[in-house]
């Protein structure tokens, strides 16, 4: 299983910054400028990652399969693009500290409950109780570090509230990221395994 999730995490995270490179831009990767010959995107990730890298052949395979799925033109700048965003992102880590992150989801939870015109003390009053590990939620919300701790967080709430999963809660998922990377979240139906990012 441990297997199989390091796997599917720089997977994860491959796919999410060849999206962004092709979602952020107000139109379609240009094909090949004339001239230009095509790359093997694998091997010029191999080339060009950092050789501390862990599983560098996952992450060469999944940009790779990333580049052909968003049919992104196979040059050595696209492939450099990606790798930047991947490095900056997460440093080619599966779950990295996000600073700030605690503040970031209160801030959100605080938005949503405001649009759905819910008064924050009602939200902040039930995230009081106690989770399943023991500590209230809002204990946890303010010690979160990470996007997968938060991930966790909102799976248990969603998961112990009646019809959690059903019903539009203030306390759906947030990231800290920016337009692009909010709306390149796996869809919750992705079983918390293989959620990530």
């Amino acid at each position: 299983m441990a297997a199989r999730l390091s796997r599917i995490i720089p997977v994860s995270l491959t796919l999410l910054a060849a999206m962004a490179l092709s979602a952020c831009t107000s139109q379609q990767a240009p094909a090949l400028k004339e001239g230009e010959k095509p790359v093997d995107v694998a091997s010029v990730v191999r080339q060009k990652m950092p050789a501390s890298v862990k599983d560098r052949e996952a992450w060469a395979q999944a940009i790779a399969t990333a580049f052909d799925s968003q049919k992104l033109a196979p040059t050595e700048e696209n492939v450099c693009s990606v790798l930047a965003v991947a490095q900056q992102e997460s440093n080619y880590q599966s779950d990295p500290v996000v600073p700030g992150l605690n503040k970031i989801a209160w801030q959100e939870i605080d938005r949503r409950a405001e649009k759905m015109h819910i008064p924050p003390f009602l939200v902040h009053t039930a995230l009081k109780i106690t989770s399943p590990n023991g500590k209230s939620y809002s204990d946890r919300l303010d010690n979160v570090k990470t996007e997968k701790q938060l991930s966790a967080i909102f799976d248990d709430f969603i998961g112990m509230v009646p019809m959690g999963r059903s019903c539009s809660v203030p306390l759906t998922r947030c990231t800290p990221g920016g337009r692009c990377r909010s709306a390149l979240l796996l869809p919750s139906s992705t079983p918390p395994a293989t959620r990530g990012k």
